[in-house]
């Protein structure tokens, strides 16, 4: 009888044990901020920035042509994306990802919207320009 007792008790132990060694830590996936930023953006509408309907902040981006090359250090951006579709309209954009963007090149920009500028256009910080 002892030793049905010490034998179940050892099962225990040992089935404990390798339950235990079963235990792996998965790794877990960061996302970049950058792919995080592009998964959770809205498409900026002129429209709704119009109707002051974006909230400063808001992650956005936007696609259209570099319209203008800015080059007054007065002003809060670096250069200028036109939007063309229906509701067409221009952004200034505030090119913190330091991307080389030349006049009339087609680009996709991600970042947050900083509400309208001193000029009345309204402005995206971007971190991203593809």
């Amino acid at each position: 009888m002892k030793k049905l007792l010490y034998l179940g008790a050892l099962s225990v132990i040992l089935l404990t044990a390798c339950e235990e060694a079963k235990t792996v830590t998965e790794p877990i996936e960061v996302e970049s901020p950058q792919a995080e930023l592009k998964n959770e953006a809205i498409e900026l509408d002129i429209v709704d920035v119009n109707e002051n309907k974006v909230e400063v902040g808001t992650k956005v981006f936007s696609k259209g042509i570099v319209s203008r090359i800015v080059t007054e250090e007065s002003l809060e951006f670096e250069f200028v994306l036109t939007v063309e579709g229906e509701e067409p309209g221009m952004f200034g954009i505030d090119n913190y990802a330091l991307a080389d963007t030349k006049y009339g090149a087609e680009i996709t920009v991600y970042g947050t919207y900083e509400g309208l500028g001193s000029m009345g256009v309204p402005i995206i910080s971007t971190i991203i320009v593809e």
